[in-house]
């Protein structure tokens, strides 16, 4: 066998590698994808950080006391037509959550000190 058609075989095989490698990454993006995230909310009010994602059904917001003291946590939601409050007494570097059924979100304060 020439050098020269060495180099081609070679080629040809290099190609053939490279086509099939982008081929089979092409299906893994289709076979194991995820869904698009829902948008995750994150702030801090006073001693508290708090964050939630946006669900179909409910929306479970987590917290965290970051004061060396008991505060008041005050979450103000939606459900539809009215709005509700939700208060929670979170110890010192306290962490939770509540899980809202249908609810939108309106506001999250530091309700000061419990």
């Amino acid at each position: 066998m020439s050098t020269s058609s060495r180099m081609a075989s070679l080629r040809t095989r290099v190609a053939v590698v490279a086509a099939s490698s982008v081929v089979v990454a092409g299906l893994g993006v289709g076979l194991g994808a995820a869904p698009a995230a829902a948008d995750v909310h994150r702030g801090v009010s006073g001693c508290f950080a708090w964050s939630w994602g946006d669900g179909n059904s409910s929306v479970t917001v987590y917290w965290h006391n970051r004061c060396g003291n008991k505060r008041k946590l005050k979450i103000k939601y939606s459900l539809g037509w009215t709005y509700k409050n939700y208060t929670a007494v979170v110890k010192s570097d306290g962490k939770g959550h509540k899980r809202f059924q249908t609810a939108s979100i309106v506001s999250i304060k530091d309700g000061g000190r419990a």
